[in-house]
């Protein structure tokens, strides 16, 4: 092998620097230049330079150490020059592998920063140093780890610069030192706001929300078309609501590491999310919450429903989809043929209670709901107990519009004092265009908010509750008795939120809606449409989708199971067998 002082070697040169590293202001160029100046003074030949930019140290697959060994196998060059030993490798086991594969290919490993020379205690120093450079890269990830985490519970700060749609994130100025911050882009914010109110009012499905936004030609945060993802993404973001949270996620290695990519640059390429109770919360400014917290609530659980709800792969209508759940275990109760009869029985199968023919179960809870319909002092009675309730929502509402109003004072004030800060020399004119615009992203804020309190219905008394959800029972019961299968479906979705099945009986939970008398009308039924589907058939729902606060009279129910017999099954406009109740024997069927 030839000597390290011998002038006339060819050599290689490897550099690499990580994505951390650059952020220091550490360069791969001004590695590069050094390493070329002390090949120069010791007359050797640099045959070629190999660059890994912005990769990890811990990473043992990077492209350009792949070519450089791959070429010292052909012999392309004698020795290898690198900076430290912690260019080479982060890893000790990494280290070791390298060093051995380019000697096996009669190749000297020579680090610019120490001696030149082959013996053992050489060869323990790089190991010594392969474990300093192993050590240094888990404290500094430690490090990192600790600062965020202090950052966001004791600075109380949001991190990152990757925000969310409908913000930007302003990076840290370090020319005056000022700490990164978030503001609200008012566009983004109001298709956020828009695409809330879609579920929410018109209880739209993420995939028609993704058409509408297509439709319209807004674009999505990168320009391009709208996700069913990247809507859902938006859909289930608490950021909206006014928290967000760090450590939803950690790094992870991908179960398939090479599948369709040779090379990845870090080795937790991968996410995986963290349990619920390791997340950190941080609250939000008011000025940068775009929609109400009942309201993100409220699409949450339309989401959901629309999830149980969905007609995909439906072979039998099952009455109550959606609605049922175990009273033992907590899970869902999912319909099952067997043999010729269909079937309600837990998804866990935690065995605990026996599995119910759906006629009966459908004909107890019809006739529980027929009930309410015919005498509805069964649910009135609840409504004096909500009386209280009014009355807080009412001083909350107030409260809220003073809070506004004072923030939109206060935003006045401090405009006032930025302008006589730049009038006297204070500030510059940059520092005086960045702090405006927080403050307009600010205003735009509580302005928004300000309308949504002013256009929010007016909450109702009681008695004329009782009123309306009188009047609103006579109106629907003239048509509950003629609706068909799929419309009654849609109908006790609409005032049913959960029915729980005990075995010998079922609890019932759900509300009336009560509106002022005038707004009271019955429910709508279009004609379906020309495939046969329901797709243009609506119940209106009076205040159960929609936005807003508008009064509910809730009803709880425990009804016992009579034991009902079977019933021959009949088929209804979509060919789908339904197990057919009292009222519907004289609905005829396909």
């Amino acid at each position: 092998m030839t000597d390290f002082d011998a002038a006339g070697m060819r050599l290689a040169i490897y550099a690499r620097v990580s994505t951390d590293e650059q952020r220091e202001g550490q360069t791969i160029d001004s590695q590069v230049s050094e390493l070329e100046r002390f090949a120069r003074e010791k007359a050797w030949i640099v045959a070629g330079v190999y660059k890994d930019d912005g990769w990890s140290g811990a990473v043992m697959a990077r492209p350009e150490l792949d070519h450089m060994r791959d070429d010292a196998r052909k012999g392309l060059f004698q020795a290898v020059l690198i900076n430290d030993v912690d260019r080479l490798a982060r890893d000790v086991a990494h280290l070791g592998v390298i060093k051995r594969d380019l000697e096996k290919s009669g190749m000297r490993v020579i680090f610019r920063k120490l001696p030149s020379e082959t013996s053992p205690t050489y060869n323990l120093m790089v190991n010594i140093l392969g474990s300093f450079a192993e050590f240094e890269r888990e404290m500094i990830s430690d490090r990192t780890r600790r600062g965020r985490r202090h950052k966001i519970e004791v600075r109380k700060q949001y991190l990152g610069s990757l925000s969310s749609y409908g913000y930007r994130y302003v990076t840290i100025d370090r020319a005056s030192g000022k700490e990164g911050y978030l503001v609200m882009e008012p566009a983004e914010a109001q298709v956020v706001r828009q695409v809330f109110e879609w579920v929410d009012r018109e209880g739209l499905s993420a995939r028609r929300v993704l058409n509408r936004l297509n439709q319209r030609g807004i674009p999505a945060q990168k320009g391009a078309h709208w996700a069913k993802s990247s809507v859902l993404r938006v859909l289930h973001n608490e950021m909206y609501a006014g928290t967000w949270h760090y450590n939803k996620s950690r790094g992870c290695e991908p179960e398939h590491p090479n599948a369709g990519r040779p090379y990845r640059r870090h080795t937790n390429s991968s996410r995986r999310q963290c349990p619920r109770k390791d997340w950190l919360p941080l609250e939000l400014p008011e000025s940068l919450r775009i929609v109400a917290r009942d309201q993100w609530e409220r699409v949450q659980d339309r989401l959901l429903r629309n999830i149980a709800f969905s007609p995909r792969n439906e072979k039998h209508f099952y009455l109550l989809k959606g609605l049922l759940w175990c009273g033992a275990c907590g899970s869902r109760y999912v319909g099952e043929p067997c043999k010729g009869k269909f079937y309600y029985r837990c998804m866990a199968r935690c065995k605990r209670l026996r599995t119910i023919r759906d006629e009966t179960l459908n004909q107890t809870v019809f006739e529980t709901v027929e009930n309410i319909l015919d005498n509805p002092a069964l649910v009135l009675e609840q409504a004096e107990k909500q009386s209280l309730r009014v009355a807080n929502r009412v001083e909350r509402r107030q409260t809220e519009s003073a809070n506004v109003e004072a923030e939109l004072k206060q935003i006045q004030t401090e405009e006032n004092r930025l302008l006589a800060a730049y009038r006297t020399g204070i500030l510059s004119p940059a520092q005086l265009g960045t702090e405006l615009e927080t403050l307009k992203a600010r205003r735009n804020s509580a302005e928004t908010r300000r309308v949504q309190i002013a256009t929010v219905e007016p909450l109702i008394a009681p008695q004329a509750a009782r009123r309306s959800v009188e009047e609103y029972c006579g109106e629907v019961r003239r048509a509950f008795r003629s609706f068909k299968p799929d419309q009654l479906r849609e109908f006790l979705r609409t005032i049913i939120h959960r029915i729980d099945f005990a075995g010998a009986s079922v609890r019932i939970q759900g509300h009336l809606p009560a509106r002022p008398p005038q707004e009271v009308g019955c429910v709508g039924l279009a004609p379906t449409d020309s495939h046969g589907g329901i797709a243009t058939t609506t119940i209106d729902t009076h205040g159960r989708n929609p936005g807003g606060e508008t009064e509910e009279v809730n009803f709880d129910l425990t009804e016992i199971i009579p034991n009902a017999p079977p019933r021959t099954m009949s088929r209804d406009a979509r060919g789908r067998f339904y197990s057919p109740i009292a009222v519907h024997d004289s609905i005829p069927s396909d």
